[in-house]
């Protein structure tokens, strides 16, 4: 199971509070296996995701097969 960051251990330099939870939001979605974007389910190849709609590339990968 993918667990949310605790909002309490981020800071957004030059940010807020709303800054921080966009950041758990997106990191979720991203460690989820699915674009921050909004487009779906991403691809895994060469250490890296990428969504096949907007392109979006990012070297966090999915832990959608993790153990837990």
């Amino acid at each position: 199971m993918i667990e949310r960051k605790d909002p309490r251990t981020i800071a957004v330099l030059g940010g807020d509070e709303e800054d921080v939870r966009r950041h758990v939001k997106s990191d979720f979605k991203i460690r989820s296996g699915l674009c921050p974007n909004g487009c779906g389910l991403m691809t895994e190849s060469d250490g890296l995701q990428k969504c096949p709609k907007c392109n979006f590339t990012t070297n966090v990968l999915s832990e959608k097969g993790a153990p837990s």
